[in-house]
C-alpha cells in the first residue's frame, strides 16, 4: 500500500474500505493500481491509502502468491518456491528492510551470476571442496581460474551421493551417569565354532555405565539371553540395594522381544536401542566385547590349550579387567567404583599354567598313591573364594584352594635353549657349501615342526578331544545318490569327490573312531537323533538299579555298486545283560521274508506300477517301552559335570530285546489308524483299497517298500509317514536286501 498517487499505474478509484494500523488507527482506501517501471518487476493490486506517508509491502500476501521471503542480518530475499529464482532484494536500514524497484534487476543479476559461476567451477574441477578452490585461487597456483570467493552456501546433491560419510562419534568428556546400575549396556557375541566345555556357544556381556564393571554370561542358544539377564538383574540389584534405571542394546531379536518389553514395563526400566547398523552408539559394550575376545585368544594361544576352553578364558579376562582397568575421568578401577573398595590382585596366577590339585578326600587313597593330581589352571571362581582348575585324571573342572602352581614358561625356556645351541654351531655352519646349507636348513625346519607338534601333543595329554558339532548338516544331503551309467572319467571324478566326505575304514574301537573327524560327526549325528526323539533322561544312579552297558557299532553303508556312501555309527545297548520279567517281557516281532519281497515285485510288474523305497531314521528309537530300563552313558561322550549319572530310557534302544517288537507295534498301530489292513498270512504286509485303486506297503524292520496303482495314494502315504516319523526318501526301488532291481516298462530284472 502507498499514499503517493504518482507511483501507481492503471489507477482505479474506489469508495469504501479501511486499513487498520498497528496503533489501531485506520486509513481510508481510495483506489488501487500497479507499481513498477519498464524493465523492472511489477507489483500488482497495490492499495492507495489516504494520508499514508510510507510505502508498505505485505509479507503474507507475497507468501500467498507462491513466493518465499528470507530475512538475513543485512538483506531480505524474495524468491520463488519452485524455481528458487530471486525476484527482489531488500537492504536493511536501521530496523526496516527497504526495496528499490529501479535498481533491483542489475543487483539480482550480479548475485545470480556470481553464485552460478562459483558452483560452475566447482562442477568443472571434479566437485573439489570449496576450501580447496579458495586456496588455489588465493595463491594463484593455476591459470584461468577467476578470483572469486568460493562459499558453500548450499548443498551439492552430487557430492552428497558420491562422498557422504558416516557421522563421527566423539568421545565423551564427562560421566553421563551418577551411580551404579543407572545404565547397563548389553551385547551378545557368538556363535563360537567350537562348543565350550560347558556346552555353550554364545556369550552375553553386560557392562555398568558408571563403573564399567562387567559381567559375562554363557548361553547355549540366543533365546536364553532374557532368562540369564533376569537372573543377573535380581542378584546385582539385591547386592547394591538399588534398581536398574535403563538398559541399552541393539535391535537383535534376543533383546527386542516380548519378554524384555514386559520385564521393563513391570519394573519401570527404560529400554534404549542403538540406531540400526550403528554399533558405535553402544560402543561401551562393543569395545568391551573386542577386548574380552582378544585377551581370551591371547591366553589360549600362549599355552596351546584346546579351543573348548574359550569360555574359561573369556571369564578370566573379565575377572582381571574388572580389577585392573582405569575408568576414564573418574580415575578408579571398575571394582572400586562398584564394590566400594580397592581390589586385591595378589592371588592372580598365569592362565593355563600347570598346577597340582590336592586330593582332599575325594578318593580313597592307598598308602603310596599320589596325593595330588596334575591339572590346568582355568581361572577364578565367581561364587566362592577358590581357584578353578581342570583335573587331567578325572577330566573334570574343580574349584579348590588346595592347589599349587607351576608358572614357569617351559615353552620360552626351550626356545632360549635352542637359541644357545644355534649360536654354538653357527661358526661351523658358515664353513659348509651352499647346497649343504640349504639341505640342513630344510632338515632343521622339518625337525622344529615335528618338535612343535610333539610339544603340543604332550601338553594336551589327557585332554578330551575337540570336535565341531555339525549344524543342520546331514550326510545324506551332502553325498546324495550315486547315479548309474557308463563309468566315464567325469563320473569317476564325481565319485572321488564324494569319497572325500566319508571314511573308508570301519574302526574297531571307540578310540579309533574318535581319531577320525568323519566318524565323530557320525556319532554326534546319532546322539542328535536321541535328543530329537526324546529317548532318555539323565538321572542319578542308585544302588538298586540294574544298569545295562552301551557300546558303539560302526558300519559303512554301501550302494548297489559296493561304493561307500555313508558312515553309520549306532549306539546299542548290551541286551545280553537284561533280565526277563524285569527289563523286558515280550520280544517277538514279525520280519518280512525274501519270498514275500519277490512276490510283491512280481505283483507290481504284473499290475504295471513301480515300487518305491523309504528308510526310517533310527527306527527303534520311535518305539515306546513300558519297563524301567537304565543304561550307561555313551563311551567317549560322557557328561563331564555328571559322570556318575545314568540314562533312564523313555523309548527303545538298539540292542534291547524288546526293541524290534516295540517298533513294530508303533508302526502297525499307526498304519491301522490310517485305514490300512494287515495281511492274514504275512503280518508285515499292509494293504489299503481306495475305490478301484490299491496301495501295498511291505515292512522290513526300518526299510519300507510301497507302490500303488494311483500316484496320489503314494504321495499321501509319504506325507503321512513324514508327518509321524523322521524319514529319508530314497526314491525308486533299485537295491534291497542284496538284490539289485531294475524296473523297466517291459519287465522287472533282478540281480
Amino acid at each position: 500500500m502507498t499514499g503517493d498517487k504518482s507511483l501507481l499505474t492503471g489507477l482505479i478509484l474506489k469508495h469504501g474500505g479501511y486499513v487498520t494500523y498497528g496503533d489501531n488507527n485506520k486509513g481510508k482506501i481510495i483506489g488501487s493500481g500497479d507499481i513498477g517501471v519498464k524493465g523492472s518487476l511489477t507489483i500488482q493490486n497495490v492499495f492507495l491509502v489516504e494520508g499514508l506517508k510510507h510505502n508498505l509491502l505485505s509479507i503474507s500476501q507475497l507468501c500467498d502468491k507462491g513466493l518465499e521471503v528470507t530475512f538475513q542480518p543485512e538483506i531480505c530475499l524474495i524468491s520463488s518456491k519452485d524455481s528458487r529464482e530471486t525476484h527482489l532484494v531488500g537492504k536493511r536500514v536501521n530496523n526496516v528492510y527497504m526495496l528499490d524497484l529501479h535498481c533491483i534487476n542489475s543487483e539480482i543479476n550480479c548475485l545470480i551470476t556470481k553464485c552460478d559461476e562459483t558452483w560452475l567451477w566447482h562442477r568443472r574441477i571434479a566437485h573439489i571442496h570449496m576450501q580447496h578452490l579458495n586456496r588455489i585461487a588465493s595463491k594463484e597456483l593455476v591459470i584461468g581460474l577467476p578470483k572469486l570467493k568460493f562459499e558453500k552456501d548450499k548443498i551439492c546433491e552430487a557430492c552428497q551421493k558420491g562422498k557422504q560419510t558416516k557421522t563421527s562419534f566423539k568421545q565423551k568428556q564427562f560421566v553421563s551417569t551418577t551411580r551404579p546400575l543407572e545404565m547397563l549396556h548389553m551385547d551378545l557375541f557368538g556363535p563360537s565354532r567350537t562348543m565350550s566345555i560347558g556346552g555353550n556357544y554364545y556369550g552375553l556381556v553386560v557392562v555398568d555405565d558408571f563403573s564399567r564393571y562387567t559381567w559375562t554370561l554363557f548361553l547355549v542358544t540366543k533365546d536364553e539371553a532374557f532368562s540369564a539377564f533376569k537372573k543377573l538383574a535380581k542378584i546385582i540389584q539385591n547386592e547394591k540395594n538399588c534398581t536398574i534405571a535403563a538398559i541399552k542394546t541393539d535391535h537383535g531379536r534376543e533383546f527386542q522381544n516380548e519378554n524384555f518389553e514386559m520385564f521393563c514395563e513391570k519394573f519401570g526400566i527404560q529400554h534404549n536401542f542403538s540406531a540400526p547398523r550403528t554399533p558405535q552408539q553402544n560402543g561401551v559394550v562393543e569395545r568391551k566385547n573386542r577386548a574380552l575376545e582378544e585377551i581370551a585368544r591371547t591366553l589360549l594361544n600362549e599355552t596351546n590349550l584346546p579351543k573348548y576352553f574359550w569360555a574359561d578364558a573369556v571369564n578370566t579376562a573379565c575377572y582381571v579387567l574388572n580389577r585392573v582397568l582405569i575408568r576414564p575421568i573418574l580415575k578408579k578401577t571398575p571394582y572400586e567404583l562398584f564394590k566400594g573398595r580397592k581390589p586385591n590382585i595378589s592371588h592372580f596366577r598365569v592362565f593355563g599354567c600347570k598346577c597340582f590339585i590336592l586330593n582332599n578326600g575325594k578318593d580313597n587313597l592307598g598308602k603310596f598313591d599320589s596325593k595330588a593330581d596334575e591339572g590346568i589352571f582355568l581361572g577364578y571362581s565367581s561364587q566362592s573364594h577358590a581357584y578353578r582348575a581342570y583335573n587331567k585324571r578325572t577330566m573334570l573342572i574343580e574349584e579348590t584352594v588346595h592347589i599349587t602352581f607351576d608358572e614357569t614358561n617351559q615353552k620360552m625356556q626351550d626356545k632360549l635353549k635352542n637359541s644357545a645351541d644355534d649360536e654354538e654351531t653357527g661358526s661351523l655352519q658358515k664353513l659348509t657349501e651352499t647346497a649343504e646349507e640349504q639341505n640342513e636348513e630344510l632338515d632343521t625346519a622339518e625337525l622344529d615342526t615335528a618338535e612343535k607338534e610333539t610339544d603340543l601333543i604332550d601338553h594336551q595329554i589327557n585332554l578330551p578331544l575337540e570336535w565341531r558339532v555339525p549344524r543342520n548338516l546331514s550326510l545324506d544331503n551332502v553325498i546324495g545318490q550315486i547315479h548309474k551309467g557308463v563309468s566315464t572319467r567325469n563320473l569317476l571324478n564325481l565319485l572321488c569327490e564324494h569319497m572325500a566326505f566319508v571314511s573308508q575304514i570301519e574302526p574297531k574301537t571307540v578310540q579309533e573312531a574318535l581319531n577320525d573327524s568323519n566318524w565323530i560327526s557320525a556319532m554326534q549325528e546319532e546322539l542328535n537323533q536321541f535328543t530329537r526323539n526324546d529317548v532318555w533322561s539323565l538321572v542319578p544312579k542308585t544302588s538298586g538299579m540294574n544298569v545295562i552297558g552301551t557300546k558303539w557299532v560302526f558300519r559303512n553303508k554301501m550302494d548297489e555298486q559296493g561304493i561307500i556312501v555313508r558312515n553309520k555309527a549306532r549306539l546299542v545297548a548290551k541286551g545280553y545283560n537284561q533280565e526277563e520279567g524285569i527289563d523286558y517281557d515280550e520280544t517277538y516281532a514279525p520280519v518280512a521274508r525274501i519270498e514275500a519281497v519277490r512276490l510283491l515285485l512280481a505283483y507290481a510288474c504284473l499290475s504295471g506300477f513301480k515300487l518305491f523305497q523309504m528308510d526310517v531314521k533310527s527306527a527303534f528309537l520311535n518305539g515306546f517301552i513300558n519297563e524301567e530300563v537304565y543304561v550307561t552313558q555313551p563311551p567317549g561322550f560322557e557328561d563331564h559335570k555328571l559322570p556318575g549319572h545314568v540314562y533312564k530310557l523313555k523309548k527303545a534302544l538298539y540292542g534291547l530285546k524288546q526293541a524290534p517288537r516295540q517298533w513294530y507295534e508303533r508302526l502297525s498301530n499307526f498304519l491301522l489308524s490310517k485305514n490300512y489292513q494287515r495281511g492274514q498270512v504275512d503280518k508285515t504286509l499292509f494293504i489299503k483299497n481306495s475305490e478301484n485303486d490299491i496301495i501295498l506297503v511291505q515292512v522290513y524292520v526300518d526299510d519300507i517298500i510301497f507302490g500303488s496303482t494311483n500316484e496320489l495314494l503314494c504321495q499321501e502315504f509319504v506325507l503321512d509317514m513324514q508327518g509321524e516319523f523322521e524319514m529319508s526318501m530314497m526314491g525308486e526301488l533299485n537295491y534291497f536286501l542284496g538284490l539289485q532291481i531294475k524296473q523297466l516298462q517291459n519287465g522287472t530284472f533282478l540281480n
